[in-house]
């Protein structure tokens, strides 16, 4: 399973059918509901209305693909994926949002139970491969929004010929980033497969009840609303960003061009990012690894972070690494298998500086997310309010094992792959690493500039050399390198 965008994936020339929520124009069947949004959910809206006023397009989409090894039937694909939106209720939500004339925000949020809701098929053609990937981006660019629903967008490949079984298709869906997380993606999939396998020959998909989205934000908004300025959580973040004097931390490498513009948060319209994704490590070996890591108390999760840090302290010098991590909110079991944005963001400093061996790192990075861990409870945009501070995660990094999530184990024959729209910075770096059946992936999107290319590039093979070293146990126990005098230089890595 990897995370990239959808060029990324090879898509077969095909039949080409959008599916599209509707309620057939049905007013009365949007409901007001007095249910707040997330904080997280309410800075999503602002920042899209910010972007929009200042006619700058902005899409910030999640979504999947993947095959379907079954008979297609348009009228099956049509009832699935209203079953599919009538169990999250998340799907069948929006925001109506404006700025008056003093630019002040109003939202109001509307439900719609699901009464009349409906899937129209449009079928937009047959379309050979080298445009496929074209047409579905900017379907889902253009039309996915946080501003206006439907939120999520389906589009099936049918008549393919080639690797599929008889009469298989290919389906595809995007969602925006307002009601649906990575993990979400993940559960997508594997609903998909299962309420289709039941519509069309009645296989019991047995999927539990669930818990709404929208009655986890009042549960965001009551740990919101108790923050002050004297909370331990806004207390850290401040003494966090302190040491960037308000600038959350960056890359440890250079990856904007030398002289290159600043950029504000919504600067964006020509500054798109680069992408890749690659195997630290195979199964077999993040088994290995692991198994030594658990003799030592410690888990495959604090072996990628000390060595993160490891890295790091190799070609910069920098004893401490630092960073932000999202860290999941489903908390309660309810929400275990429900789609929504359940992720919250917490502060992580690594600090290896007395560490004398990987064993000590280890110690040390399990160490720094034990103790922040519980901030991801406080929603970070209520943080920030209370802080005053409008700066943007500049280095981000994500570690989830995936490999127990329902339908994991049939990701490679499904050719499943998780997706996420383009993004657009001059400084933002986003490390994705997850372990899976596969193995340990790594996906990362950074500033489409050689020199973020380059450095981006040499500090992930560090990171796969760390960790490849790790397959053998005496490397836990063996004293680290003494840290650099200096921090990098321009005649080391590009600038």
């Amino acid at each position: 399973m990897e995370f990239t965008e959808l060029a990324d994936y090879h898509l077969p020339s095909g039949r080409v059918t959008e599916w599209t929520p509707s309620t057939e124009g049905d007013g009365e069947c949007w409901a007001v509901d007095n249910r707040p949004l997330t904080y997280v959910h309410e800075h999503h809206v602002v920042r899209g209305l910010t972007c929009e006023t200042l006619e700058i397009a902005e899409s910030s989409w999640l979504g999947g693909v993947f095959e379907v090894h079954e008979r297609y039937d348009e009228r099956v694909l049509a009832r699935t994926l209203r079953s599919w939106m009538l169990r999250h209720e998340a799907l069948r939500t929006t925001v109506a949002a404006g700025v008056d004339t003093t630019g002040a925000v109003s939202m109001t949020r509307l439900t719609n139970a699901g009464c009349v809701l409906d899937m129209r098929p449009r079928v937009a053609g047959p379309i050979d491969a080298s445009k496929i990937h074209d047409h579905l981006t900017g379907l889902f660019d253009s039309r996915i929004s946080a501003l206006r629903w439907p939120h999520c967008l389906v589009a099936s490949i049918t008549e393919v010929e080639g690797a599929l079984p008889p009469d298989g298709f290919v389906l595809v869906f995007a969602a925006d980033h307002s009601v649906m997380d990575a993990y979400s993606m993940l559960l997508s999939i594997n609903e998909i497969q299962l309420l289709y396998a039941y519509e069309l020959r009645g296989a019991e998909h047995q999927l539990p009840q669930i818990g709404s989205h929208i009655d986890f934000s009042v549960t965001d908004r009551l740990a919101g609303g108790c923050l002050t300025t004297d909370h331990v959580a806004v207390r850290a973040w401040d003494r966090f960003l302190d040491v960037g004097t308000g600038a959350f931390p960056a890359f440890p490498l250079p990856v904007e061009a030398v002289g290159a513009p600043h950029v504000t948060d919504c600067d964006i319209a020509d500054r798109p990012q680069a992408g890749t994704s690659s195997w630290l490590l195979s199964n077999e070996t993040a088994a290995v690894v692991n198994a030594h890591c658990r003799r030592l108390g410690f888990t495959l999760q604090s072996a990628v972070l000390a060595a993160l840090a490891t890295t790091t302290r190799e070609l910069t010098g920098m004893n401490t690494l630092r960073f932000t991590m999202p860290v999941h909110t489903r908390h309660e079991s309810q929400y275990a298998e429900s789609v929504g944005w359940y992720v919250g963001i917490i502060p992580v400093e690594i600090d290896v500086a007395c560490a004398q061996s990987f064993a000590d790192c280890m110690s040390a990075a399990a160490a720094a997310i034990a103790e922040r861990k519980d901030l991801s409870r406080y929603p970070y945009p209520r943080v920030a309010e209370l802080l005053e501070n409008r700066a943007v995660a500049r280095f981000v990094v994500s570690y989830l094992d995936v490999r127990f999530v329902p339908g994991a184990h049939d990701w490679v024959r499904w050719r499943a792959h998780t997706l996420r729209s383009a993004a657009y910075s001059g400084d933002e770096v986003y490390l994705w690493i997850s372990r899976t059946p596969e193995g340990l992936n790594i996906s990362a999107r950074y500033p489409a500039t050689d020199v973020a290319s380059t450095n981006v590039a040499t500090f992930i093979s560090g990171l796969g050399n760390q960790l490849a070293e790790l397959t053998q146990e005496p490397r836990f126990h063996a004293s680290t390198p003494a840290p650099f005098s200096l921090t990098y230089s321009e005649d080391k890595f590009p600038a």
